[in-house]
């Protein structure tokens, strides 16, 4: 059985104790291994919300990094103050990861990377950085870096990073998903698929044949047009197996109201009904052979 709770994201389970912020954190326990899938934007929420699941900060045997922007990295520091093994908890990343990301608007930059850390909770880290597909166990492993970006990346163009002593539009090259493979197919987690939802997708398709059972995560498409959107659910449909969605976080919301932002969930549901894009709050479970 391989178990895919959501513990981070933008929205709580209504008529629960669950808080929802800005950010994506999943709980994967799969064979012997609990995985935690990026930490959200901040330590107390992540554990708050952990802590009503049951789930024990100390028994998390692998982290997975998706990207290095702060509402999936920023709650780092609080999880590993809660970690109280002498374990090093084994984190999978892109090389890229760490790198120094800003948000950038008119005159105005802020930090929106990998956060800050202790001695002390660097000690309690061991990386590996890889460019290539990580297999964590027989079920779960990384895409690796998304090299073919034929189709529309989910690139962000108000975050920056800093080429040759200025500011440019991060490309995001550090982005990452994770697969998960099951009896009856794959599942496929994303953090923003800041790489692009069809870029991911066809790469999972390279490395494996096997049906794409469902999508899981953000996907990016806040900043689509409606018949983008339509156009892309087309495609899952005639390309991707026609998966179930689990879409949520950047699928359709931005940390500020002031942007523009498309209500690509519900117009997903309007096209293909709300048997096939399912929303995923905070505490949504999701369980596979």
């Amino acid at each position: 059985m391989i178990e895919i709770i959501n513990v981070y994201s933008n929205l709580p389970m209504p008529g629960t104790d669950f808080i929802g912020k800005h950010g994506q954190s999943f709980f994967i326990k799969a064979g012997n291994d609990q995985i935690l899938i990026d930490t959200g934007a901040d330590g107390p929420t992540l554990l708050h919300n952990m802590k009503i699941l049951n789930i024990d900060p100390n028994e998390i045997t692998h982290l997975i990094l998706t990207h290095g922007h702060d509402d999936h990295t920023g709650g780092l520091p609080g999880f590993l103050d809660a970690r109280t093994t002498t374990e090093p908890l084994h984190v999978i990343a892109h090389p890229l990861v760490r790198e120094d990301k800003k948000l950038k608007i008119l005159f105005i930059t802020k930090p929106m990377g990998f956060p800050p850390l202790s001695t002390e909770q660097e000690d309690k880290l061991n990386f590996t950085f890889s460019k290539e597909p990580f297999s964590i166990n027989a079920y779960v492993k990384t895409t690796g870096e998304i090299t073919d970006r034929t189709e529309r990346d989910g690139t962000e163009p108000l975050a920056k990073h800093i080429v040759n002593g200025k500011y440019e539009i991060d490309p995001m090259r550090d982005d990452i998903s994770v697969i998960i493979d099951t009896a009856q197919g794959q599942i496929v987690i994303t953090g923003c698929a800041h790489a692009g939802i069809l870029n991911i997708l066809k790469t999972v398709k390279k490395l494996s044949s096997k049906p794409i059972l469902a999508i899981i995560g953000g996907t990016h498409m806040v900043r689509y047009s409606e018949d983008d959107v339509v156009k892309t659910g087309n495609r899952f449909v005639e390309e991707f197996d026609d998966p179930i969605l689990y879409i949520n976080h950047c699928t359709d919301k931005l940390p500020s109201k002031l942007l523009k932002q498309t209500k690509t969930i519900d117009i997903l549901k309007e096209k293909f009904g709300s048997d096939k894009i399912k929303t995923c709050y905070v505490g949504t479970k999701i369980t596979y052979e």
